[in-house]
């Protein structure tokens, strides 16, 4: 097996270029594809030696580093990329003693994202540590993705399907900004409204079924339907996968839905 390959099709020049690194096929596969969702293009590495190979042949916009690599550790193969360059490097650590967390800066690290790995707060913290070391970032630094080839652009606030763009009130782009922002879980109608409005509303249960069907309908009319899911009793979601794999987590306001992999844990 190969210790470095490319998740996804090939990209055009002005997106945004990400290495990951871990030692484990099932964390590398995982969050690559999850990022590439997010419109990033990433290449895995199974190794230091293998990511500064790679480093040495192709250029790329952040690297996402495991720590507790084999040989090479991720400590030394920070080390080494920050020698060849300015890369922004995000660890993945299992560590939560605070002295090997410091470590991780005092390296060269610009974050870390501690494991088991959340990717919904990894992709959020790629998009920060993007837009605060390289200003003129690509756009998926800022966009949010959906099925039907529904994207978001926070910064620019333009919403498009399939590339064709589409005019949203700006409660209903923040609506959809906030079950994207989230995707994959299950918010409750108050959740929306206090992330939304900042505060809850009278007969909020109705009121934000009627602007979820609201937005749904402009969705469906831009070609992207199905895009929302109502899970009965509970709230809203837009989704990852089938709404039948989604598994509870212990709040209950809250869903996680799974990829194809475990946890990632190490």
């Amino acid at each position: 097996m190969n210790s470095t390959s490319v998740s996804g099709p090939a990209a055009p020049p002005d997106v945004t270029r990400i290495l990951v690194v871990d030692d484990e096929p099932i964390v590398t596969e995982t969050i690559g594809g999850f990022l590439t969702m997010h419109g990033f293009e990433c290449a895995e590495a199974g190794s230091g030696e293998a990511a500064l190979a790679t480093l040495d042949q192709r250029s790329f916009d952040l690297v996402v580093l495991d720590v507790g690599l084999p040989g090479m550790s991720g400590y030394e193969t920070c080390t080494e990329i920050k020698v060849r360059g300015e890369i922004p490097v995000i660890f993945l650590t299992a560590a939560h003693e605070l002295p090997a967390r410091l470590k991780a800066f005092d390296v060269g690290g610009d974050d870390y994202v501690m494991k088991p790995v959340a990717l919904s707060e990894l992709v959020r913290r790629v998009r920060a540590v993007l837009r605060r070391g390289q200003p003129h970032v690509s756009s998926a630094a800022y966009a949010l993705r959906g099925p039907r080839g529904l994207t978001l652009n926070w910064r620019t606030r333009e919403t498009r399907v399939n590339g064709t763009p589409m005019t949203l009130t700006a409660r209903a782009f923040d609506l959809l900004r906030t079950l994207l922002e989230r995707r994959g879980e299950v918010l409750s109608a108050e959740t929306i409204a206090l992330s939304v409005w900042g505060h809850g509303t009278f007969g909020e249960r109705n009121f934000i079924e009627a602007q979820v069907s609201r937005l749904r309908a402009e969705l469906s009319r831009a070609g992207a339907d199905d895009v929302i899911e109502t899970v009965r009793g509970v709230g809203y979601a837009i989704r990852l996968c089938p709404v039948s794999e989604v598994r509870w987590s212990e709040t209950p306001q809250r869903a996680v839905v799974p990829l194809t992999h475990a946890p990632l844990r190490k």
